[in-house]
């Protein structure tokens, strides 16, 4: 009989990789329940339940008792909202062997879990949470809460995993906890770079259309180059105001298209079709620098080029295999300048660089060392 193994993670299960590659590496083994926002749709998933909402305030009353309770220290309170309160009244009776928990948000559901049964946790951190990532008027506040949840709901967990070996450092000198390198390759696509013309230069970047990103740089960069080169944006709809805002930006760039999200399951043989992924991952805190996010494995394995700005992470990553280039700063004019420097014939030889890199960095390695964690603690 297969053992039962639950998976919490407050996102859209169809397009977070980590819990994807969770998914394709226990299905066959074991029965799976997993909880989103969005289920995940896996055909291998027993149980696909989207509980989790995301957070929404209501009005200025529900606001003002939110900041009221962040200021005066109520984090129980603060987090055991109505939903986080069903999702595990909708859990607790059911039996499971192992949970996963992905991020901290869902973690001290999955300790209560634990606790009532005596479980095992194995928490995959996606990033460092607990500096100073946060801005804003109530940024300790809440960077206090953030805190008490992970510090508080440790007892049960007997594996961490985590993305990058920056991030495996300070997790270690800050809480003294190990964690295990999982990075956020995606799987090998056996694709064959696309010949560049010198006459036409296709540029692509797609993701999350939120202002921390500051798309407008990218958007200024590409339009100061010349006609031969086009920039085509695939963004998700994050924020509609930000993303409405752009689309006003490029109404009158000809060089630059604003498109649809790509669908999950297309990404890489999308970005095959073009010549250059770009990408700027502003170190506005400390996760940040240490990132290497999926976006950079995607254009690996899409075989493109690749442009980005000075990230320690990414830059050291791009160097090594020679992809492509990196930009002195994270200005447009920067970053126009690194475009510039690549020849057609530079963007061939980093679109045959990529091959290698594809056939080094990719899941296949992650995938066997999540079911040798899982194993291990069942």
């Amino acid at each position: 009989m297969k053992k039962e193994i639950l998976i919490l993670c407050k996102t859209n299960l169809q397009r977070d990789p980590r819990v994807l590659k969770q998914i394709e590496a226990l299905h066959q083994d074991y029965n799976l329940t997993c909880v989103g926002t969005v289920k995940s749709m896996h055909t291998g998933v027993q149980n696909d339940l989207d509980l989790f909402k995301l957070d929404s305030r209501g009005g200025p009353f529900n606001r003002i008792a939110h900041i009221a309770k962040l200021i005066t220290k109520r984090h129980k309170s603060l987090y055991w909202t109505a939903n986080n309160s069903s999702v595990y009244s909708c859990l607790k009776e059911n039996s499971y062997d192992l949970i996963i928990c992905n991020e901290t948000e869902s973690l001290p559901i999955a300790h209560r879990l634990a606790e009532k049964k005596d479980l095992p946790i194995y928490c995959d951190l996606h990033e460092f949470y607990l500096d100073d990532r946060l801005t804003g008027n109530f940024s300790k506040a809440q960077l206090l809460y953030e805190k008490w949840i992970f510090t508080n709901h440790l007892s049960h967990i007997k594996h961490f995993t985590t993305v990058s070996p920056q991030i495996i450092k300070l997790y270690k000198e800050r809480y003294n906890i190990t964690c295990t390198l999982l990075d956020n390759a995606c799987k090998f696509y056996d694709l064959s770079p696309k010949p560049t013309s010198n006459k036409n230069i296709r540029i692509i970047s797609h993701g999350a259309a939120i202002p921390a990103r500051k798309l407008e740089v990218m958007i200024e960069a590409v339009s100061a180059l010349d006609s031969r080169y086009t920039l085509d944006l695939y963004l998700m709809n994050n924020n509609p105001a930000y993303k409405k805002n752009l689309a006003q930006l490029v109404k009158n760039k000809k060089q630059v298209s604003l498109l649809d999200p790509i669908p999950f399951n297309e990404i890489q043989q999308t970005i095959n079709q073009y010549d250059i992924g770009l990408y700027l991952l502003f170190p506005t805190h400390l996760n940040n620098s240490c990132a290497l996010p999926n976006k950079l494995f995607e254009f690996i394995q899409g075989r493109v080029a690749i442009v980005i700005g000075p990230t320690p992470a990414m830059a050291q990553l791009v160097e090594k295999y020679k992809l492509g280039t990196v930009s002195k700063n994270f200005t447009s004019t920067a970053l126009t300048s690194a475009i510039e420097k690549l020849s057609s014939s530079d963007i061939d030889q980093c679109k045959q660089n990529t091959n290698i890199a594809a056939l080094e960095i990719n899941s296949e390695k992650n995938l066997f060392e999540i079911k040798r964690i899982v194993s291990s603690l069942l």
